[in-house]
């Protein structure tokens, strides 16, 4: 199986709230080294947040969005907060907020952020689709530039 349809598997079983699954594709990909299976996630979480987040959002909206997340996903508790704050604000244009995290840090927060941010979406399945065909040619058009 390609890491594209081992991430595209896990995005459908975020989204399905089916977390045995997510585990089981997680343990693969983590296996397999992720084989470019970062850019998919990056651009997931990038397209999820933005879609998720108003144009105008304020640092008050991140932190409450942040502490929703941290509460409801077991282990994002172990992540620090400000950085997940930092992450998110990220995504939504102040890239320089996140200059010194680690990607393999960034990486367990943007898996748990589309954790939530599908969870909350409740995408139908035509939904799902559209949002994996756009995540997929995002991560192609980053690999590519």
């Amino acid at each position: 199986m390609s890491v594209r349809t081992e991430f595209s598997d896990l995005i459908r079983a975020m989204a399905r709230r089916d977390w045995g699954a997510v585990d089981q594709l997680l343990n693969g990909l983590e296996k397999s080294g992720w084989g470019g299976g970062n850019q998919m996630i990056s651009a997931a979480f990038a397209i999820a947040v933005n879609d998720h987040s108003s144009s105008a959002h304020s640092p008050t909206e991140v932190t409450r969005f942040v502490a929703e997340t941290r509460t409801q996903f077991p282990g994002a508790e172990s992540l620090p907060t400000l950085e997940m704050e930092a992450l998110v604000r990220a995504a939504l244009g102040e890239v320089g907020l996140i200059d010194n995290l680690s990607p393999e840090i960034a990486l367990k927060m943007q898996i748990v952020f589309l954790g939530k941010l599908l969870q909350d979406r409740d995408p139908t399945e035509t939904q799902l689709e559209e949002f994996i065909a756009d995540v997929e040619r995002t991560a192609a058009e980053y690999s590519r530039a």
